[in-house]
């Protein structure tokens, strides 16, 4: 249960639409295209986009318009705000090289886990998720790694009593059985995701405790369930994960 603007600023956010259309759009397009996508006149397409190239923001080529470069610097810029980003990379790399597996760091935001830097691995499966993207606390490994660190209260004020959002059949739907589940994952150290929010998809995760110059994080592996299974998830890229965890909280004692 997240806040709701209590008066919404109806231009911002159809700035917004225009620019994530211009973002997703494969190539360079017109007024016309993006006004069709999002349902609104193309006159008010053209003021947003107008505003937005001033701003830096889009590009225009011809007749059509794109994104522009600048928003990777202002991506850049946030991420580097995180210490723990800073503190983290090279053990995320080298995370990732060891297993050859997909390796990743969330904080959380809201009732989301969100990555902010992920490490490809040496296979050829494509992740279905990418950097910034927000992911369900509940229905992933590091999602269920920061929502462990919460307190009841914090808790109750993102869930509530409501059901939760099923993604596939696996999902954790009630609020009790979630709160059980992050129990095990206080115990134990670390959270499994099986399915959870992507069929098909296995992760595991463990936390980065919040620090007095960093908040909590986690480091999560991820990949398909064909070949992350068995005592080869269980132990071997368990036992990695979390002794890469104390490397990553021995870097952050130091700052």
């Amino acid at each position: 249960m997240e806040d709701s603007p209590r008066y919404a600023v109806e231009a911002t956010g159809t700035s917004i639409a225009v620019l994530e259309a211009l973002i997703d759009a494969p190539g360079p397009v017109g007024v016309t295209e993006v006004a069709e996508e999002l349902d609104i006149a193309k006159s008010v397409v053209h003021n947003h986009v107008s505003t937005l190239r001033a701003a830096g923001y889009v590009t225009k080529r011809g007749t059509e318009y794109g994104p522009s470069a600048r928003i990777l610097a202002l991506g850049d810029r946030i991420r580097r705000g995180f210490p723990v980003y800073r503190y983290s990379k090279e053990a995320v790399d080298n995370l990732a090289a060891a297993t050859g597996e997909t390796t990743l760091l969330a904080v959380r935001e809201g009732s989301h886990a969100v990555p902010i830097y992920i490490a490809d691995g040496t296979t050829d499966w494509s992740r279905p998720f990418g950097v910034g993207e927000q992911l369900p606390l509940h229905a992933t490994a590091p999602g269920k790694c920061l929502a462990a660190s919460l307190s009841d209260d914090t808790l109750d004020g993102l869930f509530g009593d409501t059901s939760l959002e099923a993604f596939t059949d696996a999902t954790i739907t009630d609020v009790p059985t979630l709160r059980t589940e992050l129990r095990r994952v206080r115990d134990d150290g670390f959270a499994f995701c099986r399915g959870e929010h992507t069929e098909g998809v296995v992760g595991v995760a463990a936390p980065i405790p919040e620090m007095e110059a960093s908040r909590p994080a986690a480091l999560g592996v991820c990949g398909p369930a064909r070949s992350l299974s068995g005592r080869y998830l269980e132990e071997d890229i368990i036992g990695q994960v979390l002794s890469t965890t104390k490397t990553i909280q021995v870097a952050l004692a130091d700052i």
